[in-house]
């Protein structure tokens, strides 16, 4: 999954989640938490391994449940001390849903469940990556390139669908919700300028 998918995978899970639990929309802080934590792992695991060489294939550390789920309890943890348990629980959730998010396709290509991903150290990257990136940004333009090479073929395999199923469902959920996340930003920037003025 791109970057923006894994957001929007894990937006559509939490948006129904918040709005069957408490009947409203999610809130700005806890969005922004769950897309920071639903992109974290590609950013530590894809550099370490294509631009500096420490992990092979770029799911490692950060993917790996085994890192995973210690570093999610000990943010909701630290976040609920300090009165923002919603917050870290979001973030928590966007950090596991892009593990799952990446097991998922794997395993609808395969037709079985595959779990190296997520099982660093014990486990391996999936294979189907033509080669190894020689940096961050040949691997990004690998990627791209083996994606928009099974976007042609204009085969809806499950692994399209379930991409482009996540990226439809979770624009449409954010744009109900009212595009929350970005807001925060917005208000961040004002109260900065306030404060600017001021001085």
């Amino acid at each position: 999954m791109w970057p923006w998918e894994h957001v929007l995978f894990a937006y559509v899970f939490y948006s129904i989640y918040i709005h069957a639990r408490r009947r409203e929309r999610p809130p700005d802080a806890s969005v922004v938490a769950l897309a920071f934590g639903a992109v974290l792992p590609d950013l530590v695991d894809k550099p370490l391994a294509w631009q500096f060489g420490v992990f092979e294939g770029g799911y490692a550390l950060a993917h790996s449940v085994f890192v995973a789920v210690p570093v999610v309890a000990v943010v909701y943890l630290f976040a609920e001390r300090r009165g923002y348990g919603p917050v870290g629980a979001a973030y928590g959730v966007g950090h596991l849903l892009h593990i799952a998010g990446d097991v998922l396709p794997v395993s609808l290509a395969k037709g079985r469940l595959e779990l190296r991903p997520m099982l660093w150290p014990t486990g391996g990257p999936p294979e189907g990556i033509s080669r190894e990136p020689t940096s961050f940004l040949d691997g990004v333009a690998t990627l791209l390139t083996e994606y928009l090479a099974e976007l042609a073929t204009l085969d809806l395999t499950p692994v399209i669908a379930l991409q482009i199923g996540s990226l439809i469902l979770g624009l449409i959920l954010w744009t109900y919700d009212g595009f929350p996340g970005p807001r925060l930003f917005v208000r961040w920037v004002r109260v900065g300028k306030r404060i600017a003025v001021r001085r």
